[in-house]
């Protein structure tokens, strides 16, 4: 069994990293938490447009999200900063928070009278988190404990041809050792649903792929846009992609060919049972990412074909290529290449042995390119209307 050595959290979960973060209920106190953290040292802002005047379905959506980050297992403890009586209550937040063992503080803007006294309670709270953090030791833990998230970014014709394969070994590897995986972007199954559904462990589940990708299209088109003629996306066609179909079957490469064991909603907590999970999430790689980070996965693997920024400052986000022309012109967004699998000697088997040995140093605290950079995107999806 493959070890790592990572922080154990109050309620049984096990983190690969030690962050503190603060958490914006609302955009109007966005610029309060965002100068917290960067007063505090190692403390990281959440920070969004939305918890105001939204639909019921987005307030769960934004809560549930948000909840997520603040109890990850690669967070320590979290400072909850809400601007007035909000619809996403930044006191409620911080106590469920609190249920899980974590240490917890909410700073409400007006009830501090300004944003200068809130400033202060803000970093005086995130300032003790960090320090205590601090004073925690890594200790052995074995790969069962962790989550492996996946998703692709700018994909091309190499994708499914090459660094899909070594990150669906990678997956598929720490499921064999009792761990999960899980990937998403419902929209880019368009094409492949049917091959997806026969790979679901139950009928139930088959059933949900099929329905959720049905949704996805109703939806879509309800807006006057047919995805199957806006997609793939400029740069996939820069890469030699063609249709949504040709994406649609490159992409489900990433997610192997075993058993689906179950298909969860966007930022929903990923089960503990070992398997190959669905997220279902819109396929903008800023909004996919970040709901599986709410989902709880340890780590990202971003497969791309062209290069991306795109990564997650709570949950490590490495980046894979099989693109050789990608790995030269954009090195700082390339942790992995194994371009030598597509045009030299080496094999698909090799590419998922050079990603796995990436991810057990992760595991174990080495600094992704993203993380050594500062790079972080997030971004909430949103299913309505503002009100």
């Amino acid at each position: 069994m493959t070890e790592f050595h990572g922080y154990e959290r109050p309620d049984g979960s096990i983190g690969i990293r030690n962050h503190v973060v603060v958490v914006s209920t609302a955009p109007y106190a966005n610029d309060t938490v965002e100068r917290a953290a960067d007063i505090v040292e190692n403390a990281i802002p959440i920070t969004h447009p939305l918890g105001r005047c939204q639909t019921k379905p987005d307030v769960f959506q934004t809560y549930r999200t948000l909840l997520g980050y603040a109890t990850h297992p690669n967070v320590y403890g979290a400072v909850v900063v809400a601007h007035a009586g909000e619809i996403v209550d930044g006191d409620e937040l911080a106590a469920d928070v609190a249920e899980t063992g974590r240490p917890s503080a909410s700073v409400n803007i007006h009830a501090e009278g300004g944003v200068m006294n809130a400033l202060k309670a803000t970093v005086n709270e995130a300032q003790r988190m960090v320090q205590d953090a601090s004073a925690l030791r890594r200790r052995p833990y074995d790969a069962s404990n962790l989550t492996f998230g996946i998703n692709c970014a700018t994909s091309d014709t190499t994708s499914g041809l090459c660094q899909h394969h070594a990150t669906a070994g990678a997956a598929w590897r720490l499921i064999d050792e009792g761990g999960r995986a899980v990937f998403a972007e419902t929209p880019e199954f368009f094409g492949g649903e049917e091959g997806l559904a026969e790979r679901a462990a139950t009928e139930e589940v088959a059933e949900k792929i099929l329905d959720r990708v049905e949704y996805w299209d109703q939806r879509l088109q309800a807006t006057g846009y047919d995805v199957r003629g806006a997609q793939p996306t400029p740069d996939n066609m820069d890469g030699g992609l063609t249709t949504i179909e040709e994406k649609s079957l490159g992409a489900l490469v990433k997610s192997g060919d075993g058993p689906i064991r179950d298909l969860v909603d966007y930022a929903e907590k990923i089960p503990d049972e070992s398997g190959m999970y669905i997220m279902d999430t819109p396929g903008h790689g800023a909004e996919s990412v970040t709901g599986i980070g709410a989902g709880g996965a340890h780590f990202m693997v971003i497969s791309t074909g062209q290069g991306h920024t795109l990564s997650n400052a709570v949950m490590p986000t490495i980046k894979i290529t099989g693109n050789p022309g990608s790995a030269a012109r954009v090195p700082e967004e390339t942790d992995v290449d194994v371009s030598e699998a597509l045009v030299g000697d080496e094999s698909l088997d090799w590419a998922t042995d050079q990603l796995w040995d990436e991810v057990v140093a992760v595991a174990n605290g080495r600094l992704t390119l993203s993380e050594a950079l500062g790079e972080s995107q997030f971004a909430i999806h949103r299913i309505g209307p503002s009100t």
